[in-house]
């Protein structure tokens, strides 16, 4: 952008020097031109024979130039000269006769009538003067005079008219400049107060606009970052709030049944083995619990990086599907299995996969009612793997589907004890994502409930 200012005003002082010049030239023209002289011929005089004021200026001009004016008869004798003659011994006109073009003047002649007799004049200026005639209005000191002025005023007009245009670019240059920095500034000091909704919208050019496009991106990146932090925080204290509920209802059971054993207040030996089994479930469910948190918080480290390798991933889709056949026997669940035959290689950490792969076929079994329709499919394609856990069971709330991979979220309105501990998906998400893969939950009237998973082959 400077440069284009730079060069505009090279062309403005430019076009002002080239201004100056012109008039400096137009000047010292102006200034030849009004000390140029007709040179007086002999027709002027018989022009002016009337009138003796003109007649006396023309004669004077002649003199000036050391010419001279003859009176001749109709014979052409000489009557009369004014002023000096270069040579009074030889007639003029048998010279002019003989040798023409030696003449050491020039000349003219004009026949006139003065009391009814003809007369002729003849002008004759020297050849040397002439030039000294064109100029003779004036001294050449006069001239120069004149046209030093001219050139004087050319340099002041150039200077004033100059400074006006450096004195106009330089505030119209700041102009541009610092009115883009002064906003740029403002957004920056906005940015540093937390105020992220700020947006440039200020005409910029150049590389102004560069730097406004990027802080706009930058900001409108700190405002993502901010909301996604202000909506971490929210989901952290709800995990919280979650682990603690999760984990409350166990411990008081554990806390109670272990009070009541130890101070010996339950003498009946069955109610004891009661006892003793509610502990046992409850502590293994926190434990369960516990170690799918202690999984969770794994998966989320930076430095964790799954075991990949590339492996047949039909063959761990049957694996689970084995793993969890006799839970569907029992429910009656009607199993569609379509996975090709033939290897589909592909680089995945079979454990951490092979989670995936349990947790949605147990969420299946679990949710659904008996008679429920699974489908499990393997698909390839150019871009990578399509792979789907389908069931037409009773599906999962509209309300839920857009936090369903969220950390402590189940499909029963009433937290159970009895249910998952709500990180199944919300782990099964992470594993897949590590796997540079995505998982969509999606839906259709013949199949209610659609988890679809892409992966890359490598």
């Amino acid at each position: 952008m400077l440069r284009i200012h730079y060069c505009l005003l090279v062309v403005m002082i430019s076009i002002i020097g080239v201004l100056s010049i012109a008039y400096a030239s137009e000047g010292s023209d102006r200034s030849y031109a009004s000390t140029e002289m007709l040179v007086t011929r002999a027709q002027d005089l018989a022009d002016a024979e009337r009138d003796s004021a003109k007649m006396e200026v023309l004669v004077q001009n002649i003199l000036k130039v050391h010419g001279w004016v003859e009176l001749l008869d109709a014979d052409k004798q000489v009557i009369h000269y004014i002023g000096t003659p270069l040579d009074q011994s030889t007639p003029e006109a048998q010279r002019l006769a003989e040798e023409p073009e030696h003449a050491p003047y020039i000349s003219s002649e004009a026949s006139f009538l003065r009391k009814g007799l003809l007369y002729i004049y003849t002008v004759k200026i020297p050849v040397d003067q002439l030039e000294v005639s064109i100029w003779d209005q004036q001294s050449a000191r006069e001239r120069d005079k004149q046209i030093q002025q001219y050139k004087v005023l050319a340099v002041l007009g150039f200077i004033l008219l100059s400074t006006v245009v450096i004195i106009v670019y330089s505030r119209w240059t700041a102009r541009k400049i610092s009115h883009p920095l002064s906003t740029i500034a403002r957004g920056i000091n906005l940015l540093k107060t937390g105020d992220y909704t700020i947006r440039l919208n200020h005409k910029l050019e150049g590389e102004f606009l560069q730097i406004g496009n990027t802080l706009n991106d930058m900001a409108e990146k700190l405002e993502e970052a901010g909301a996604l932090k202000v909506r971490m925080e929210k989901d952290r204290q709800r995990m919280l709030a979650d682990i603690a509920h999760d984990l409350k209802t166990p411990i008081s059971t554990l806390y109670g049944y272990a009070k009541a054993l130890h101070e010996g207040m339950v003498k009946d030996e069955v109610k004891q083995q009661s006892y003793l089994l509610s502990i046992y479930t409850k502590a293994k469910r926190v434990d369960a619990l516990l170690n799918t948190l202690f999984d969770m918080t794994q998966l989320d480290h930076p430095d964790y990086m799954p075991d990949k390798q590339v492996q047949d991933l039909g063959e761990c889709m049957r694996e689970a599907i084995l793993d969890h056949f006799s839970e569907m026997e029992e429910k009656d669940i009607q199993l569609e299995v379509r996975i090709p035959d033939t290897e589909v290689s592909c680089a995945f950490d079979r454990k951490q996969m092979g989670r995936v792969f349990s947790n949605l076929l147990s969420n299946a079994v679990r949710y659904n009612p008996a008679g429920t329709r699974l489908r499990v499919s393997l698909e390839t394609h150019a871009d990578g793997l399509l792979l789907e856990f389908a069931d037409n069971g009773i599906g999962i709330p509209e309300h839920l589907r857009s936090v369903i991979f969220d950390p402590f979220v189940r499909g029963d309105k009433a937290r159970s004890n009895e249910g998952g501990t709500g990180l199944g998906l919300a782990i099964a998400y992470k594993i897949v994502s590590l796997h540079q893969g995505s998982l969509q939950l999606l839906g259709t009237a013949e199949e209610c409930t659609i988890f679809r998973i892409r992966l890359p082959y490598f």
